[in-house]
């Protein structure tokens, strides 16, 4: 950590009292989703989608500021480069801007630049809960719970008693029309092998079959595969159907731009349509 990181409780606490409940919330989505491009932000805080400019020119003035309070950083990676824009760049908390919303005495580690693999991985579970909270804000449904990295994993033990750590990239709860519905969702860049999301599956049935998640919310999550297009989507939906003999019917895979449907209902309902 910098010195130009370090704040003392009481300075803290004056920049606290600075902040607009706006500044807050904005922080907070930083510390949720670990990173945030600038268009990202001004979706989630700024109503980007009454009018974006105006909505990217608001984030940029916000996040411009709270970096000069030193509690946000800026990476040196831009999402699409130079040429995309103010709404490409990419913010994270600092150790201030952490310890801000979580005080603690004890000190972060030396900040380091994520890898761009890793970086383009929780850059698309961001956007996978912006869209969900779109879909519940579009469609009068409440996102009733969220949960992170690691937040979201799930300690289980096998057969065996040996124990084991579930690590899906989220877990969310909607409501709507009368019906709650929970999921585990998995983001897919084709950068793996899909033997490794078949292995993936595996683990889920056997966290299935354990009956931990069943004991904590009387409900199994489906488990959501987005992938980034339609070849990979026939390709893992094959060997998902090739491969897991008994209850495949948990797993689903769907592109970016279907997880509306499935979300409010109207995709299970084609799906069960065209295989009837």
């Amino acid at each position: 950590m910098s010195r130009s990181e370090y704040f003392t409780q009481q300075r803290l606490a004056q920049l606290e009292q600075s902040l607009s409940e706006r500044d807050i919330q904005v922080l907070a989505s930083l510390k949720r989703c670990r990173y945030l491009t600038t268009l990202q932000i001004a979706r989630l805080h700024f109503d980007a989608s009454v009018n974006s400019r105006a909505a990217v020119r608001a984030s940029n003035r916000h996040l411009t500021r709270l970096r000069e309070l030193g509690l946000i950083r800026a990476l040196s990676r831009r999402i699409g480069g130079v040429r995309a824009g103010s709404g490409s760049f990419v913010w994270t908390l600092t150790a201030g801007g952490f310890r801000l919303l979580q005080p603690t005495d004890q000190p972060r580690k030396q900040f380091r630049e994520p890898t761009l693999h890793f970086l383009a991985h929780t850059l698309v579970i961001s956007e996978a809960y912006l869209q969900l909270t779109e879909i519940c804000a579009q469609h009068n449904m409440t996102l009733a719970g969220v949960q992170f990295e690691p937040g979201c994993w799930r300690r289980y033990t096998d057969k065996g008693g040996k124990p084991l750590i579930l690590k899906p990239d989220l877990y969310a709860v909607t409501r709507g029309g009368g019906y709650e519905d929970h999921w585990f969702i998995e983001i897919d860049c084709d950068t793996e092998t899909v033997a490794r999301v078949v292995d993936k599956c595996e683990r889920y049935l056997q966290y299935l079959h354990s009956g931990a998640e069943q004991a904590q919310t009387g409900v199994f999550p489906l488990v959501v595969w987005i992938v980034p297009d339609e070849k990979r989507k026939v390709s893992v939906e094959r060997h998902i159907r090739a491969q897991i003999s008994r209850g495949a019917e948990i797993f689903i895979v769907i592109l970016p731009d279907e997880l509306e449907a499935l979300v409010t209902g109207s995709y299970i309902q084609r799906v069960r349509e065209d295989s009837g």
